[in-house]
């Protein structure tokens, strides 16, 4: 327990220490959130079409937010191949898998406490509690899959940033799904987020949701199942 202190410590001196990761964790989430809380109401007055896509907005607003967090850690993970950091891990005590889940808990509970603030104190969302908080935990699954994503497939940090650009474009794919009115719209539910939008728009519509929920989680499961095997080989192998 004192060595995973220890590390929490470090981490967040090095948050702290590098600007990019400083903004990312902190800065650009509240900028999102002033921007649902605060911008988005005026733009309405202005632009009254948006209105109607008010939810999309915050669903997207959301995902930034989350996607960004998960940036971060492998951002931190990217730094540690660098320098060879990662290696030296296999002689740790708490052990490989330990300080990789210890890694992804950090971001996933950061993501989880952005995403909750951003569905329940907008008020965009008509949410029950019980929804608000499966939704929020459904966003923040996505941040170690951006985690593990841009950790795998990026040498270092410079093609991590590129990697990045990449996983926000492809989260982005399953907000077509609002604007495609037949089923092949799911053909976009291989991209985990996908279906924590159909929960969400389902809880917001009154529905329970259960459909969604579970093929979410599943998703999420199986994506990370494949992303962190691959991570493992590619890194400590």
């Amino acid at each position: 327990m004192l060595k995973l202190l220890r590390l929490i410590s470090l981490d967040f001196r090095m948050i702290l220490r590098e600007q990019m990761l400083w903004f990312m964790f902190w800065v650009a989430p509240a900028f999102q959130f002033a921007a649902v809380f605060l911008f988005l109401p005026v733009l309405e007055r202005f632009f009254p079409v948006i209105t109607a896509y008010r939810f999309l907005v915050l669903l997207l607003m959301t995902l930034q937010v989350v996607s960004s967090i998960g940036c971060v850690i492998a951002y931190m993970l990217l730094d540690e191949r660098d320098e060879e950091a990662l290696t030296a891990i296999r002689t740790m005590p708490i052990g490989v898998n330990t300080f990789l889940f210890y890694r992804l808990f950090i971001g996933t509970t950061a993501a989880f406490v952005f995403a909750l603030l951003m569905l329940t104190a907008s008020g965009i969302a008509h949410l029950h509690p019980a929804q608000a908080i499966l939704g929020a935990l459904l966003y923040a699954f996505t941040a170690p899959l951006a985690t593990l994503a841009m950790a795998t497939f990026a040498q270092n940090k410079v093609e991590g940033l590129a990697v990045y650009k990449v996983i926000s474009l492809v989260l982005l794919l399953p907000a077509a799904g609002f604007f495609i009115g037949s089923a092949f719209k799911h053909v976009l539910g291989i991209i985990p987020v996908y279906w924590t939008f159909r929960f969400l728009a389902a809880a917001d519509a009154g529905s329970a949701g259960i459909p969604e929920l579970a093929l979410a989680l599943l998703a999420h499961l199986l994506v990370f199942a494949g992303l962190f095997r691959l991570f493992r080989r590619r890194v400590f192998s």
